[in-house]
């Protein structure tokens, strides 16, 4: 009999130990999946405020009450692009709508009222309107606002009347500056990034408006950045998502280490700090293609020394182009809401505690 369960041990030992965190089933069984609906959409950015998760999709914008809703309510531009959303301040919020087939114009809307009434502003663009894809709102000055078109970078401080460029030139021909962002550890502290012309990527950073620092050759052209997040080690703690790469600096751009290099040419869309320890993020990404793929969370608790890949099996258009977190450092969990390319919102419940073991 001790023979037998030394045995046992012994193999269960050896199993155990043979699994790759990639692939360990005990890191799938404390994950909790669930599908909140919108299936069928394409994502393309979130704004969670309190309990209210603001969803801008290819075919309107919604929003659901984490806790309280059953299902998501339409409150605007329904079957138009909505490419991107900001909450200003409670029920304030302003949006982008961009008919990419190029019948409308480009416009931005504005609701004071939780998005039961939307007005139009004055068009974003010098002589002909032109598509915002990113807003940022100033953290110690909530009547500053930053948004970022196809190769500028503009400011407003009369709540959207006028805009004033501060980075690029109106009407560039280019992909698109798809991310604006400021620190929130630095209020003056701008980051910014895209793609030009050529396919070409690049990052930017100012502190004061005017003065901007570049980097073009972070990761190998063809790339594109897609995502711009403050980590929790400092305020000089970025992590920039590039279309084939996941990179990080903890000094404000002045060194910068490769976390994840993809060899498909992901592109990493999301990227979300946990609250309850430094070293613990999550990320994920899309990668280019209208075909079916699978939904895969990447998790770090060592500050990207290595990753647990979890896989959501069942989920057929997994690609995701934007992820939002909650996280207040107390709880044993964190959650993840994800946007996905045409399969909708996902709610993912992550036991930080016992990840970690």
């Amino acid at each position: 009999m001790k023979v037998k369960l030394g045995l046992l041990l012994l193999f269960s030992f050896l199993v155990l130990a043979g699994c790759d965190d990639d692939d360990d089933p005990r890191v799938s069984a404390k994950i909790k999946w669930k599908a909140l609906g919108l299936d069928g959409k394409t994502v393309n950015q979130m704004q969670l405020h309190d309990n209210d998760l603001y969803v801008a999709t290819n075919s309107g914008l919604f929003k659901y009450t984490v806790g309280v809703s059953a299902d998501f309510e339409t409150i605007g531009f329904n079957a138009k692009n909505v490419q991107a959303i900001e909450v200003i301040d409670e029920g304030h919020l302003i949006v982008s709508v961009y008919d990419k087939s190029g019948k409308e114009a480009p416009a931005l809307y504005i609701s004071d009222d939780d998005g039961d009434t939307w007005e139009p502003t004055p068009q974003f663009g010098e002589n002909v309107p032109e598509p915002v894809f990113d807003f940022a709102i100033r953290p110690d000055n909530p009547d500053v606002w930053y948004a970022s078109g196809l190769g500028v970078i503009a400011k407003s401080v009369d709540a959207g009347e006028t805009w004033e460029a501060i980075y690029g030139t109106w009407a560039s021909i280019t992909t698109g500056i798809s991310v604006v962002t400021v620190n929130p550890a630095g209020a003056k502290e701008i980051w910014a990034g895209g793609q030009g012309s050529i396919e070409n990527g690049f990052l930017l950073r100012s502190d004061n408006e005017a003065d901007w620092d570049a980097w073009d050759d972070l990761v190998d052209n063809p790339t594109t950045v897609k995502e711009i997040t403050f980590g929790e080690k400092g305020p000089d703690h970025v992590f920039v998502g590039f279309e084939g790469a996941l990179l990080e600096t903890e000094d404000g751009g002045d060194t910068w280490n490769t976390l994840i290099e993809s060899d498909e040419g992901k592109f990493f869309f999301g990227i979300c700090a946990s609250a309850s320890d430094p070293d613990r993020f999550y990320t994920g990404g899309w990668l280019k293609t209208s075909d079916p793929q699978p939904l895969k969370l990447y998790i770090t608790s060592d500050g990207g020394e290595t990753f647990k890949e979890v896989t959501h099996e069942s989920e057929p258009y997994g690609g995701i182009w934007e992820m939002v977190i909650r996280s207040n450092g107390e709880s044993d969990s964190d959650v993840l809401y994800l946007g996905l390319d045409k399969g909708g919102v996902y709610e993912v419940t992550i036991p930080t505690k016992s990840l970690a073991n």
